[in-house]
């Protein structure tokens, strides 16, 4: 028994994405359930390391149904399988960003085939940005919520100075038919100071930029957010951060921070699950209840 009521289940499960790939994941809690959780992970991570592990293990003490599922930046590079029996190296090396669209679109499937009529879409790092691009694109009725968890914004909106020499080199490879070109980018611990040439022109343009001056994609997600991050991230973000959503997103938004906590939770992943799981019991299930309830 975990939390003292609630069985523990866990079983591990896959998605097949529309363009065939294979991502792997593990479903915390029961198989069937009205709401779930899809949970997805950041550049080079997986939902298997123990931060995301400890999370999704608390949601589903707690009685909620968790679908964790990698997405295909895991790892620098990765091999993935594919329908056709084949393989192909993706990886955050290699990833495009606009994939990740069709990576959670099939967890969200795998979620509803589960039972699941509405889903809460958690993202950390990354996947915060990763989340956003879906939320604002796709329209999904079935989302519920959106946790952003420690989301990494700074990576994808084009807003970072970038060495131009480091582009033009991107933009020459990709424009000689040589995309997965591995270009140099000096000190960027992230990718250990690599990335292909098509994914470089991904980060830098600011294509999947959730505050877009323009088009903020914030503004066009209409389900409920909730935003936060630990005190010892200020690489990733922080209050600052917080502040800059909230006129962004017109939808219900919620924010804090933890308290000590880094880009890991390391020693509060609890503190995170708590969060996350009062927010749905307090914002999100009055909401889906109230849309149940028979009209007057």
């Amino acid at each position: 028994m975990t939390g003292g009521s609630v069985p523990a289940v866990e079983e591990l499960v896959e998605a097949w994405t529309e363009d065939g790939l294979r991502l792997d994941g593990v479903r915390y809690g029961p198989a069937s359930a009205d709401l779930a959780v899809v949970y997805t992970h950041g550049a080079t991570s997986s939902v298997l390391r123990p931060t995301h592990v400890r999370i999704g293990r608390a949601l589903a003490a707690s009685g909620l149904t968790v679908f964790a599922g990698n997405n295909r930046g895991t790892g620098l590079a990765t091999v993935f399988l594919t329908r056709a029996g084949t393989r192909v190296l993706k990886g955050s090396w290699f990833e495009r960003v606009e994939e990740a669209k069709i990576d959670l679109a099939a967890w969200l499937d795998v979620a509803a085939a589960g039972g699941a009529k509405r889903i809460v879409l958690l993202g950390h790092s990354l996947g915060g940005a990763k989340v956003v691009l879906y939320a604002s694109e796709r329209h999904d009725d079935r989302l519920a919520g959106l946790v952003l968890a420690s989301p990494a914004f700074h990576l994808v909106s084009g807003e970072r100075p970038v060495d131009p020499a480091v582009v033009a080199r991107a933009r020459q490879a990709v424009d000689a038919g040589r995309p997965q070109e591995l270009v140099d980018l000096g000190d960027f611990p992230l990718t250990f100071g690599k990335m292909s040439a098509a994914t470089v022109l991904d980060y830098t343009t600011g294509r999947a930029n959730p505050w877009s001056a323009t088009s903020p994609r914030l503004r066009a997600i209409a389900c409920p957010v909730l935003a936060f991050y630990g005190t010892n991230e200020p690489d990733v973000g922080g209050q600052a951060e917080l502040d800059r959503m909230r006129p962004l997103v017109s939808a219900p938004f919620s924010a804090t921070l933890i308290a000590g906590a880094d880009h890991m939770y390391v020693g509060h992943e609890e503190e995170a699950a708590g969060l996350i799981r009062e927010w749905i019991h307090s914002l999100v299930s009055p909401i889906l209840a109230k849309e149940a309830a028979p009209a007057d």
